[in-house]
């Protein structure tokens, strides 16, 4: 049975909206936190609050994922609710145990992490904090997973939105009225994972009962183990220049190239992100289907559409913003934005091309990739960081990215192949070019003149100049032209 391009579009239009609500909401934390953080905290605390974070990052890689990897995978391969309910509540056991007994054996090594992270011994109950964070982290994560197959995108929202309101709330409280600075932002994020697993872990584990099933566990571990050293090796890829940063540069050049990257990734993270939440597991339930490959073609295209726009207002727009709610010390933060914008669009293309790896379930070839990715950009870090610094940083992530895509699309096609838009898709980034172009030399006094004129041209400019190049195809310039003329009609008769 064939799928239509337009039921697909309407499902995942419908779900990825109420998922990038979910990430607007993360995104609204950031910046409202922002003029907190950059006034009650240094650019060294602020470093000192990303390598923590990026530390257990590190210990979650090993911890959580080989059976949240495979969860997905294998969820839809049971039709019966009582399989699924084994798989999950499997999956909550096996996670929870392994869990429970790799962080209290880390623990003991926390005064060590502290003085070889921070250079600062003291600091060890940082990492302390964090890591019972990360334990009831990983298990709302399976929770979230679980969520997401079930296309539960409401919950997911409303539990988002709580999340994202004790999040701020605690950080105002602990960072500005009791004034401790990182600390506060640990413990504020510890009160939240545990009060979230209070209300939706604990009722969903109760709800389905702890049955184990060694047979699940050993499907799903043959499956994920080899996403551990893949996950390890993106890691080192997306994350290690922070401590090459740290190491050749400082603490605080740490946290400014933190916040640039946090820019820089805010198209991924809005569009990418909650995009893939719903696109993940569809994908898997519609790979089977006579003109998958067209569909999936397409549905890349107005992917790349959405993540231009996001990318170019992210790219011109950073600078004003930090000017309006940054501290003067972190302003330099905006000069790496671009080029973590060009490397997390372009990364962001990985979960389209990674299909055939997938469906095939050969998640050997992701290792393979991951692990080659990670050591090339381990040499770049070491080559580019003492001499260009964050710059040398940025650079090196952006190689990276493009080495990964490249052999993804080169192995992946073998099973699977996607039938891009060539043509449209050199169009989009064209055109972005030279509208990038031209604004990065566009100079306004007023940071909120600016912020305005320069959004103004690029949402009118963009599709119009697409639509010069004859970008649209005629059913899309009918639905375009429907929409246009129902939205006047329904505004013209309220009025």
């Amino acid at each position: 049975m064939a799928i239509t391009l337009t039921t697909e579009i309407k499902l995942l239009a419908r779900h990825s909206l109420i998922y990038s609500l979910g990430s607007f909401m993360q995104q609204i934390v950031s910046l409202l936190l922002l003029p907190i953080y950059t006034r009650f905290l240094t650019p060294h605390d602020y470093g000192i609050k990303e390598l923590v974070g990026l530390s257990i990052d590190i210990i979650s890689i090993l911890i959580a994922t080989a059976i949240s990897g495979a969860f997905y995978r294998f969820y839809f391969e049971y039709d019966s609710e009582r399989e699924r309910n084994e798989l999950l509540s499997t999956s909550f056991i096996a996670i929870g145990s392994f869990g429970l007994v790799a962080i209290s054996l880390i623990a003991f090594a926390t005064k060590l992490m502290a003085s070889a992270i921070l250079d600062d011994p003291g600091l060890y109950h940082y990492f302390l904090i964090a890591l019972a964070s990360l334990w009831f982290r990983t298990m709302n994560h399976i929770t979230f997973n679980y969520l997401k197959a079930k296309q539960k995108s409401l919950l997911f929202i409303s539990i988002s939105f709580v999340s994202m309101v004790m999040t701020i709330s605690l950080n105002i409280y602990f960072v500005c009225f009791l004034k401790i600075g990182v600390l506060g932002i640990l413990i504020g994020n510890l009160i939240t994972v545990m009060l979230i697993s209070l209300v939706m872990t604990t009722p969903l584990i109760l709800k389905i009962g702890l049955h184990f099933s060694i047979a699940k566990f050993k499907e799903m571990l043959r499956f994920g183990l080899p996403l551990i050293p893949s996950q390890f090796g993106a890691f080192i890829v997306h994350l290690s220049d922070r401590f090459f940063i740290k190491e050749y540069c400082s603490i605080a050049d740490t946290g400014l190239y933190s916040l640039g990257y946090r820019f820089g990734a805010i198209p991924g993270n809005f569009i990418s992100g909650p995009f893939n939440q719903i696109f993940q597991p569809r994908r898997l339930e519609l790979y089977k289907q006579d003109n998958s490959e067209y569909i999936f073609g397409r549905i890349f295209t107005y992917f790349l559409f959405l993540m231009i726009i996001a990318g170019l207002i992210v790219s011109v727009l950073t600078k004003d913003i930090l000017m309006i709610m940054a501290d003067e010390r972190f302003w330099s933060a905006y000069q790496i934005v671009p080029i973590i914008v060009l490397a997390t669009t372009i990364f962001s293309f990985h979960y389209h091309l990674n299909m055939g790896i997938i469906i095939s379930k050969k998640t050997k070839y992701l290792a393979y990739i991951n692990a080659s990715n990670g050591l090339i950009v381990l040499i770049l870090n070491f080559l580019l960081i003492p001499k260009y610094g964050v710059f040398g940083a940025a650079y090196a992530t952006l190689l990276a990215f493009i080495y990964k895509i490249s052999l993804t699309y080169y192995f992946s096609s073998k099973f699977f192949k996607i039938s891009f838009e060539h043509i449209r898709i050199a169009k989009l980034i064209i055109v972005a070019v030279i509208i990038y172009a031209f604004l990065h030399f566009l100079s306004i006094n007023s940071a909120y003149i600016s912020i305005c004129v320069k959004l103004f041209i690029i949402i009118i400019s963009f599709p119009l100049i697409l639509y010069m190049t004859l970008f649209f195809t005629d059913n899309e310039k009918h639905r375009i032209s429907d929409f246009l003329r129902k939205k006047f009609k329904t505004h013209t008769t309220s009025i």
